[in-house]
């Protein structure tokens, strides 16, 4: 009997653990690591103001777009890049688009444009939200996300 009831509350601790939502732990000890310190030994008021951090510049954040919309943006001096591989490129591309494969985004961060929007694209939308998460992630601002990819693609 105490056997089932030890395991009856080890499925239930499980169970809440396994239900507890995901916190962005990166953010969370970065932030909780300068009040550790203080807690452990407390700063004079000279020591606080050097180890106030900064404030953060907010985050940039990506926009889904459809065909349209991301059509118009080029005619207006947007950007299209195809982040599909070469083979995928050969079967066709959107106008004025220029292929940057998603593997080699990294190698050519140069050619992104940080001045214009720019509109990522791949076959279904998977690519292209990596590729745009990366952009982000390196300072770029005006990115935008063509939802569904070449399969969408108005023909």
């Amino acid at each position: 009997m105490k056997k089932l009831i030890g395991l009856a509350f080890c499925t239930a601790f499980l169970v809440a653990g396994c239900n507890e939502t995901p916190k962005q732990e990166t953010a969370t000890v970065e932030k909780k690591a300068p009040a550790a310190v203080a807690a452990v030994a407390p700063a004079t008021p000279a020591q606080s103001a050097e180890a106030a951090p900064a404030a953060e510049a907010p985050k940039a954040t990506i926009t889904d777009i459809d065909w349209n919309k991301a059509l118009e943006m080029s005619k207006a001096g947007a950007v299209l890049i195809d982040v599909r591989t070469p083979a995928e490129v050969a079967e066709g591309m959107a106008p004025g688009a220029i292929n940057i494969p998603l593997q080699e985004i990294e190698q050519r961060l140069s050619e992104f444009p940080k001045d214009k929007d720019l509109l990522i694209y791949c076959r279904s939308g998977k690519r292209s939200m990596a590729a745009s998460n990366f952009l982000i992630e390196n300072g770029y601002d005006k990115v935008f996300n063509v939802v569904g990819g070449f399969l969408a693609f108005p023909k």
